[in-house]
């Protein structure tokens, strides 16, 4: 028996012992107050069904149906402090009082397992259910950039020599935006099948706030020239234990989420600050804002809200998702709020670590 099922023998043998010694102690109310024998069967009886519900084995069931009846025996039934019984309708009482507590137990203890079965099952359903959506999704929204990038190369390789120069870098452009595009989505399925299955191990070390959000500032969408995107350094050193590669990543999905469904020209601000025992990071712009009904789902998994400033190709609605994922994984939490008089605010935190200065 390996230590995780010590731990848990040993949890139920405890739950056990608490639960009759309540039943008990109760018991002995009842007695004190005048209540009949009947009711403190009953009492019993209720136990072996509390034990069932609060511990894992059937043998618990079987085990205080026993342990009532003996305890029943000995401080409820004449001559009391002793298992022997002057009254010959004790034993068929016995019996049914044993009999009851465990059928109770045990109708109790398969309820608790046809629920975690029903658990289990909608789990599997919600699973199954994502995956359609995963694959309904990329089906339809990786036609689009692969179609434009096999029709451009195609285009530059039967009449690459009769385009003009402007037309020849329009393509290239196009092809580098679509592949680019393809890339971050690649890298959004597959950090969010890590979170998802458990396999994402946080490689953290003392960083710098302002140094990791600089670095993505170097990473955003080839588009971020269209608009003005500025960073309020901070006056003090902010340093957080973290992951700077997939921190790094929620900056760059949040700020690539504001280029696209803002206009052209849009301002986009990043600051950072502490506050108590955190990093606070925020990014705004003064964009056409979000719904408040998309505010509601804005981090669900497959959710791409209702825009239409965006293009014609659709997101996975992957990159927040992950974001509230790597944040939470990091002990932060992030929201979103509006930006008056307009735009939207993206909000996260990060735990803190203290400068450490050595003289």
């Amino acid at each position: 028996m390996n230590k995780k099922k010590w731990i848990l023998f040993f949890e139920n043998i405890l739950k056990c012992i608490s639960t009759l010694v309540i039943a008990t102690l109760l018991g002995l109310l009842f007695q004190k107050l005048g209540f009949t024998e009947a009711n403190i069967i009953t009492l019993y009886i209720l136990c072996a069904q509390v034990i069932s519900v609060i511990t894992t084995s059937w043998m618990c069931s079987l085990v205080s149906s026993l342990a009532s009846v003996f305890i029943f025996n000995f401080l409820f039934t004449a001559p009391r402090y002793t298992f022997l019984a002057y009254d010959p309708g004790y034993p068929l009482t016995f019996l049914v009082m044993f009999i009851a507590s465990l059928l109770t137990g045990t109708l109790a203890l398969q309820n608790k397992k046809n629920a975690r079965e029903k658990e289990q099952a909608a789990l599997l359903a919600k699973n199954e259910q994502l995956r359609a959506n995963l694959l309904r999704s990329i089906s339809h929204d990786l036609r689009t950039p692969l179609t434009s990038i096999s029709g451009n190369a195609s285009n530059l390789l039967s009449n690459g020599a009769y385009f003009d120069e402007a037309t020849k870098q329009q393509l290239y452009s196009d092809i580098y935006d679509d592949s680019m595009w393809l890339i971050n989505l690649v890298e959004n399925l597959l950090a969010v099948t890590r979170i998802e299955d458990g396999k994402m191990n946080l490689r953290t070390s003392t960083q710098l706030i302002d140094e990791i959000i600089t670095e993505a500032l170097h990473h955003i969408d080839r588009h971020s020239s269209e608009h003005h995107i500025t960073f309020q350094n901070p006056d003090e050193l902010l340093l957080a234990k973290v992951d700077a590669k997939l921190i790094m990543q929620v900056i760059i999905n949040i700020i690539d989420n504001a280029i696209k469904y803002t206009p052209e020209n849009s301002h986009i601000e990043i600051r950072a600050n502490k506050e108590d025992d955190f990093i606070k990071i925020i990014i705004s712009d003064d964009g056409p804002g979000i719904s408040n009904e998309d505010k509601a789902h804005i981090f669900d998994t497959f959710y791409t809200g209702s825009s239409s400033v965006a293009d014609s190709r659709r997101s996975l609605g992957l990159g927040l998702s992950l974001c509230k994922s790597i944040v939470t994984a990091h002990g932060g939490e992030i929201r979103i709020s509006d930006n008056i008089p307009h735009g939207c605010v993206f909000t996260f935190t990060l735990p803190a670590k203290e400068v450490q200065i050595h003289e």
